[in-house]
């Protein structure tokens, strides 16, 4: 079923006429322990990506439900594309469950999971989604002696509610979720969330008699009392750079409630992503 996708590498090998070098490993995705980066076939900035092969979710075809699916099983994503080739440094066969769960624990501790089903002899993929990007990992392993990684980036775009839309949602539900996206552990505000947030400082200049209480939550991994102090810097930061764009700081109130709030299911990775928020709540 999977020797088509084995096919296609040594076809596309032959067609770059790469040699079997040692290359540097993805930046993500090192080489494991014994093993090597021995060429690297594909490192485009942005392409289309399609396996030749359908591939299984839950012992059945994976659908257009499946993130990047057709109904007939078939992976076709867009993004910054790399596939490098990997070998073990005795040129012993590969273990090839063995590394599959290696790689299965290093994107959990990322965050992410497997969407189709563990193929030990074939091709598995996983997914990270982060706020702004998708991380997709296939694993293909064919060959006795050497395996294959695919990472694909793809860049999510940002929904940016306009002051209009900001004063919408709280006129109507006394709060809106400003959509900001922290790094971990960090309070400090990226440069790819001012454009959000200059929305608020609008919605507060169109609206001289509005205040608005920042309130940063978290979900409830880590310590309680180190989230909590994470969640009120956080508001912190906002309310800071929101007075630097000439709003009174009497208007503005920042809370941090860490974990104390969820709106979602924190034994689920979809729950945790919804609190971990930031609302704006107005202040009556």
């Amino acid at each position: 079923m999977f020797k088509n996708f084995l096919a296609l590498f040594i076809l596309l090998l032959a067609c770059l006429n790469v040699s079997s070098k040692e290359v540097n490993g993805h930046s993500l995705f090192p080489a494991p322990d014994g093993y090597f980066a021995h060429t690297e076939i594909k490192n485009s900035e942005f392409d289309n990506f399609k396996l030749p092969n359908p591939l299984y979710c839950d012992k059945k075809l994976c659908k257009s439900s499946n993130l990047g699916f057709s109904n007939s099983g078939y992976l076709s994503i867009e993004g910054k594309v790399s596939t490098i080739a990997y070998q073990k440094e005795d040129k012993q066969r590969v273990v090839k469950l063995l590394l599959i769960r290696n790689y299965q624990k290093v994107i959990e501790q990322l965050g992410g999971k497997a969407v189709s089903d563990i193929e030990s002899e074939g091709t598995t993929l996983f997914l990270i989604e982060k706020p702004t990007t998708k991380i997709w990992v296939i694993l293909s392993l064919g060959n006795s002696f050497e395996y294959f990684l695919t990472v694909v980036e793809s860049n999510v775009a940002r929904q940016i509610l306009v002051a209009g839309q900001l004063a919408d949602q709280i006129n109507k539900q006394g709060f809106v979720n400003l959509n900001v996206n922290f790094d971990t552990n960090k309070s400090f505000i990226k440069d790819g969330d001012k454009p959000a947030i200059d929305e608020v400082v609008t919605l507060l200049k169109n609206d001289p008699n509005l205040k608005l209480s920042v309130e940063g939550h978290t979900d409830n991994v880590g310590n309680a009392v180190a989230n909590k102090t994470l969640s009120q810097a956080r508001s912190d930061s906002l309310v800071v750079y929101m007075v630097a764009a000439g709003i009174s700081s009497k208007r503005l109130l920042a809370k941090g409630f860490g974990s104390e709030s969820p709106i979602s299911d924190n034994r689920t990775d979809e729950g945790k992503a919804k609190n971990r928020r930031v609302e704006l709540v107005k202040i009556k």
